[in-house]
């Protein structure tokens, strides 16, 4: 399970997580499946093929030649074997032969060719073994060892704990001593592996300043394994459940015929009530985009939810002061009409032809120049009422409104990696691939309905219009069980 939010620490307007603070510039981010697995993929092949009691077995006693034929090699890292001299390599594949059976490390051939590694090709490569099944081999243990919590990362991640305490250079309690010696004889099933293999895992993080990074050899590795196959794609296709939104939007309309009835009858110059009814009108407009053009899953649907949350939060907001800011009502629409006149303005700066732009710059003038001449409108291109809408959200008593639904929502209007992701890229199956990600241009990801988050902050908006205008109580009422 994830930390919370409240665990992080925030700095500078960071949330730091709780290991990156405890260690500090000292935190070495290594990634296990990217930069460590490609150097003990041999040992996961051998482990694959004899099972983990006999591949665990099996895999000490070859570490324990390593380590007596050279002493030099800190970590049992592939591309350290390699290094060795002529005579050690050939010595240590004689001893491997000896304790498995050599079509154990056939399908890294693929990679290693006798080309560039004659010892290693020499001693462990089978014609008779297709290069499809040798593909297949290493596709299918990439995909058991690559996460790094799976039993079988944690098997491998043993034993390069064991070859450091081969070594000496590892320094630990008796306690975690003892755990670590009982590991390779405890099923995973075993209560005392919950304990076991996170010390395990984290034991093995620890120890990176004892590995080594090459650079080289692992972008050979991931560039050789990376041409073996084709990309294999998935994505989740998320239902439509619309959950009636035509009765919904039915409902709106007539609760909304009812409300224009009200203002135009009783209260035609009153600015709240047009005002109220203006953010609210646009919140129900956005609505009926969504039904009209079937835009429950998609990418623009979430600028709606992340529009209708912040004219609920606008609205409780002008409200809120209204008794302390005078005039509070017309403040709100020509700040609105101000930064319309800052594009009008800009507009008559330049010399392009906007005649095809989708802003129709005549009509804006005559918005700008409604009710008063534009020469007396100023411009205020900073927030309304000088805060931002999370200030509002607070101030209002919605701060949980605004963390788990605006925040998410903004990342797809400000087009941010995380929205990017979810929505326009799909991911490959292929750990040869790194489980990498490809561009959905056929269009085959959805996303999941925005239409219950619709409904649940519309009736918030009309919650808050009834209170002030009484809507009819059995209209209010039929509205409101929908989002319940």
């Amino acid at each position: 399970m994830g930390s919370k939010l409240s665990d992080h620490i925030f700095k500078k307007g960071k949330f730091i997580t709780p290991w990156n603070n405890a260690l500090g510039n000292r935190s070495k981010m290594l990634s296990w499946s990217q930069n460590r697995l490609p150097e003990y993929f041999w040992l996961c092949l051998i482990l694959d093929k004899y099972g983990r009691i006999v591949g665990l077995e099996k895999s000490c006693l070859i570490l324990k030649k390593l380590h007596e034929i050279s002493g030099d090699i800190s970590v049992p890292a592939f591309s350290l074997i390699l290094k060795l001299n002529e005579e050690e390599q050939n010595k240590l594949y004689s001893y491997i032969i000896t304790i498995i059976d050599k079509e154990s490390l056939t399908p890294l051939t693929l990679l290693y060719t006798y080309s560039e590694y004659p010892d290693f090709s020499r001693s462990f490569c089978n014609p008779k073994i297709p290069l499809v099944n040798r593909q297949r081999i290493i596709s299918d243990v990439m995909k058991k060892s690559y996460f790094h919590q799976s039993e079988f990362a944690t098997d491998i991640r043993f034993l390069v704990l064991y070859f450091l305490l081969l070594k000496g250079n590892l320094h630990m309690s008796k306690e975690q001593f003892d755990l670590i010696l009982e590991y390779p004889y405890l099923e995973h099933s075993d209560a005392k592996m919950r304990i076991i293999r996170p010390t395990i895992r984290s034991m093995e993080m620890m120890i990176l300043n004892f590995e080594i990074l090459n650079t080289q050899f692992l972008e050979d590795f991931w560039r050789r394994i990376s041409t073996m196959g084709e990309c294999d794609l998935f994505y989740i296709n998320f239902a439509e459940n619309k959950q009636d939104a035509s009765k919904y939007i039915e409902l709106l309309h007539e609760t909304f015929q009812y409300l224009s009835g009200y203002f135009k009858a009783i209260r035609p110059l009153d600015k709240k009530m047009i005002v109220l009814l203006g953010i609210a009108t646009y919140s129900y407009k956005r609505l009926i985009e969504i039904t009209e053009h079937e835009l429950y899953n998609t990418i623009a649907a979430r600028g709606t939810v992340r529009t209708v949350i912040e004219n609920y939060i606008m609205i409780k907001y002008l409200i809120k002061n209204e008794d302390t800011q005078e005039n509070i009502w017309d403040k709100f629409q020509y700040y609105g009409i101000g930064l319309y006149k800052v594009v009008l303005a800009k507009s008559r700066e330049t010399e392009d032809d906007l005649s095809d732009s989708h802003i129709d710059y005549k009509y804006i003038e005559l918005l700008v120049n409604e009710y008063m001449d534009e020469e007396y409108i100023d411009m205020d291109t900073s927030y309304f009422d000088k805060q931002n809408i999370r200030g509002k959200a607070i101030a209002v008593g919605e701060k949980q409104l605004y963390g788990l639904y605006y925040d998410y929502d903004s990342s797809f209007e400000h087009g941010l990696w995380g929205a990017i992701r979810e929505s326009s890229l799909l991911k490959c199956e292929s750990p040869a691939h790194q489980f990498h990600c490809v561009p959905d241009y056929e269009n085959k990801q959805n996303l999941k309905n925005v239409w219950p988050d619709c409904v649940m902050v519309m009736n918030k908006i009309l919650g808050l219009l009834n209170e002030l205008y009484n809507i009819p109580e059995g209209l209010f009422k039929e509205v409101m069980k929908f989002g319940n």
